[in-house]
């Protein structure tokens, strides 16, 4: 391919990294201006996974033409940017996307079948823009980059994994079911089951990269996280009920995956003393004959290890109504502020991390626990009764 780049194995002199990807509409300028630092700096990534924009943002990572991860960015933003009309004021274009968004959605216009909508917007623009930024042959190539992206299907309230690790193929429609959040964007169909927004489970995807770690035994890898939802800061109480709403989606969509060890710190020495009890167990050790060891849940313990390789790129606090906000100056403000963090980060000791892995075992198996079945929902008063239940499971 052009520039010399080849999609089997990192190009030569980058460091490796990993990256999971939030989910927060046009917030996810943010995880742009980031990646394009981390690129710049040096980092390529051999994993990469997303929810909704982050699901977006690493397709155009994973599926970077000529491997030029920073010009397949600057692509996807520059078509996902609205440019407002001349002499607009600012709070005005802030809100140009309620009425469309040319390389997204369109709004729906039968009305007359209106009492049956499950959303407001269809997505063939997103398909369109997704089929010409990506190349999604290079998604598939499991060599090239692990990929992964998650949803949350409708019917069972399960989080869905699509990797490119197994035998499924990666389309344009994975992509579109990770952002698929109701109601302004209807429930998206891949292989028979209705999927919604993966953030709507869970917007942090930090399992899947896990099991794409695993399956490169890349266990000095810093992992990259880019937090669109802070939540180590108090927000002023809400004042009217759509502050009240928002602030109770913002909190719907906050990492929380560290809570249960006691915060960032504390989790990675959790993973660094999984790492150090893998390492002393002997080869003949009984644990590591017991049947489980390979099918079980020491199996997924030994998985968490590779915690101890975090990295945390923070935006600073932003309202949920920020995350339909596509006006240019907003976009490239979040660009810069990405930027800046991942700056920071660099200068925290990013920089130094120890990228060295050794040649990937691309067998992977992934199971998905059953849930309950439910019917899929019929109308936008059903659909936001669905969303209230899935997300308070």
């Amino acid at each position: 391919m052009a520039n010399g780049f080849a999609r089997r194995g990192m190009p030569a002199g980058k460091k490796a990294m990993a990256l999971v990807l939030q989910g927060g509409g046009a917030l996810g300028a943010h995880e742009w201006g980031a990646i394009v630092r981390l690129c710049e700096a040096g980092f390529y990534p051999i994993a990469v996974t997303g929810v909704s924009i982050g699901a977006v943002n690493a397709a155009a990572i994973a599926g970077a033409k000529d491997g030029d991860i920073i010009a397949s960015l600057n692509e996807l933003w520059r078509r996902l940017t609205l440019t407002a009309p001349p002499f607009v004021p600012d709070f005005v274009a802030e809100t140009i996307s309620a009425f469309g968004h040319p390389a997204m959605y369109r709004l729906r216009h039968d009305f007359y079948n209106f009492w049956s909508w499950t959303a407001f917007c269809e997505m063939a623009p997103l398909r369109e823009t997704l089929t010409t930024v990506c190349d999604f042959d290079q998604i598939n190539d499991e060599n090239h980059m692990g990929f992964a992206v998650t949803a949350t299907d409708v019917a069972n309230g399960d989080s869905k994994r699509f990797l490119n690790v197994n035998s499924e193929r990666i389309t344009p429609d994975h992509i579109i079911a990770s952002g698929a959040l109701p109601p302004g964007f209807p429930m998206a169909l891949v292989d028979g089951r209705s999927y919604w927004d993966g953030g709507v489970f869970d917007n942090t995807p930090m399992a899947p990269m896990l099991e794409l770690l695993e399956a490169r035994r890349a266990e000095d890898v810093p992992v990259v996280v880019i937090e669109l939802f802070p939540g180590d800061e108090e927000q002023p109480l809400p004042t009217n009920m759509l502050e009240l709403k928002n602030r109770m989606m913002e909190l719907t969509y906050q990492n929380r995956f560290w809570d249960d060890y006691g915060g960032l710190e504390s989790l990675r020495s959790y993973a660094a003393m999984i790492s150090d009890l893998a390492h002393a167990l002997p080869p003949d050790s009984p644990v590591r004959k017991n049947p489980q060891f390979n099918d079980g849940q020491f199996k997924n313990l030994l998985k968490r290890r590779f915690y101890r390789n975090l990295h945390v790129i923070k935006s600073p606090h932003v309202p949920l109504t920020g995350g339909m906000d596509f006006s240019e100056k907003s976009i490239m403000e979040r660009y810069g502020r990405g930027r800046a963090a991942a700056d920071s980060a660099l200068q925290n000791g990013l920089a130094a991390a120890t990228a060295a892995f050794a040649r990937p075992d691309l067998r992977s198996h992934i199971s998905i626990g059953a849930g309950r079945t439910t019917p899929i929902s019929s109308t936008l008063d059903q659909a936001n009764r669905r969303i209230s239940e899935l997300t308070g499971q």
